[in-house]
C-alpha cells in the first residue's frame, strides 16, 4: 500500500512494491492529498498488471554513469572533478558497473561503498553521485523504473572541523612567505597576500585566485564574485585592511589579479605548514577564523551574506569562538 506525506504545502506520494523480484520505490509530489491517493492507486495498478512504460532494461549502471558524464556533467561548477570521479568508478573492478539498472539493488551498491579505502564524507559524496546518476536515469532517460539507493542510508561522518588560526601562526606563516606590505613579486609572497586576505574577507581560496580587477570596486568599498559555489552572483564588503592589501597588487589594474593556480596555493601552503611544524592546518581553515572574527562585526544576516550561506544554521559549521572569547564579550 502506498503512503503519503505532507511536506511543506505538498504532498508526497510514494509507492513501494516488490513485483518479480525488482523494487519499485517511486516517490512524486502533488498540490493535494486526492491526486497523491489517485496516483498511488495507478502506480500501482500499473506494476501489479504489468501496464508500465517501455524501460530500456538493457541499460547498465555504467551506460548511465557514461551518458551523466556527457550531458549532465558539463553543466556542472566542478564538471572537472566529478567526470574524474565517475572515470575512477568505471575503472574499479568491483564498482557494479556491468549490473542492468532494472536490477540495481541497494546491497550491491552498499557492498561497492564499504570496500572504499576512504573517509565517511567522501564515502557519502560518491553515493550522493551514483544516486542522482540512477535518479536521472529513471526520471528522464526512462533506462529503469526505480532507485533503489534513495533510501540507502548516509555514513555518520566525523564533526565539522572548528581549528582556527592564531595570530601567532599568522606571524610565522607571514615569516616564511617573505611577505611584507609591499608589491609581491615572489610566488610564496602571492600566497601570503591571498591568505591574508581570505582571512580579512571569508571567501573561499578558489574564489580569490580567479579574481579579475572587473570584480573589484575599491571605491564602493566591495567586490563581486560571480558563479559561487551555490551559483549566485554575491558582494563581499571590503574591510580597511583587505583594501591595503587589495592596493599592494599590479597598479595598472587590469585583467587578472594574481597569476597563480589554486593548486599552487595550496601546495605551496602545505610547504609552509611543513616547513614550520605547523600541524592540522590547511588553507579553508582561513574561512573559519574569517567567519569567527566578522561576528564580532557584524550581525547574523549581514555575515550570512557576505559570507555566502543560504541558510544561517550553516554559520555554526564556521563560527568557532572559544568559550574565552565569549566571556570576555559579557565584561
Amino acid at each position: 500500500m502506498g503512503t503519503i506525506r505532507k511536506r511543506g504545502n505538498s504532498y508526497q506520494a510514494r509507492v513501494k512494491i516488490t513485483k518479480n523480484y525488482v523494487q519499485h520505490n517511486e516517490s512524486k509530489s502533488f498540490s493535494s492529498k486526492l491526486d497523491a491517493l489517485m496516483w498511488i492507486e495507478t502506480r500501482e495498478r500499473e506494476i501489479q498488471t504489468g501496464a508500465e512504460k517501455d524501460y530500456d532494461d538493457g541499460k547498465t549502471l555504467g551506460d548511465a554513469m557514461l551518458r551523466y558524464a556527457q550531458e549532465v556533467t558539463p553543466t556542472k561548477k566542478g564538471a572537472k572533478n566529478e567526470k574524474h570521479r565517475i572515470n575512477a568508478f568505471m575503472n574499479q573492478d568491483y564498482f557494479p558497473k556491468d549490473v542492468p539498472l532494472m536490477k540495481l539493488k541497494a546491497r550491491m551498491i552498499a557492498e561497492w561503498r564499504d570496500q572504499r579505502p576512504i573517509a565517511n564524507s567522501s564515502k557519502n559524496r560518491e553515493l550522493s553521485l551514483v544516486r542522482a546518476v540512477v535518479e536521472m536515469a529513471r526520471r528522464e532517460w526512462n533506462w529503469t523504473n526505480h532507485n533503489p539507493l534513495t533510501d540507502l542510508r548516509s555514513l555518520k561522518e566525523p564533526p565539522h572541523r572548528t581549528r582556527r588560526v592564531s595570530e601567532e601562526e599568522i606571524a610565522a606563516l607571514m615569516e616564511w612567505f617573505q611577505f611584507k606590505d609591499t608589491q609581491p613579486t615572489l610566488q610564496k609572497q602571492v600566497v601570503g597576500l591571498i591568505f591574508l586576505l581570505a582571512i580579512e574577507t571569508g571567501m573561499r581560496q578558489s574564489e580569490i585566485t580567479y579574481l579579475d580587477w572587473k570584480q573589484i570596486k575599491l571605491n564602493d568599498k566591495y567586490l563581486t564574485l560571480f558563479g559561487t559555489k551555490n551559483d549566485d552572483n554575491r558582494d563581499v564588503p571590503l574591510s580597511s585592511r583587505a583594501i591595503e592589501l587589495l592596493r599592494l597588487l599590479s597598479p595598472k589594474m587590469s585583467g587578472p589579479l594574481f597569476n597563480i593556480s589554486s593548486d599552487s596555493v595550496s601546495q605551496t601552503f602545505r610547504k609552509a605548514t611543513r616547513a614550520l611544524g605547523i600541524e592540522d592546518l590547511t588553507f579553508h581553515d582561513s574561512r573559519h577564523e574569517a567567519c569567527t572574527r566578522l561576528a564580532r562585526k557584524l550581525g547574523v544576516l549581514d555575515l550570512a551574506k557576505m559570507i555566502g550561506h543560504r541558510d544561517t544554521r550553516s554559520l555554526m559549521i564556521y563560527y568557532n569562538p572559544t568559550a574565552t572569547e565569549i566571556a570576555n564579550r559579557l565584561g
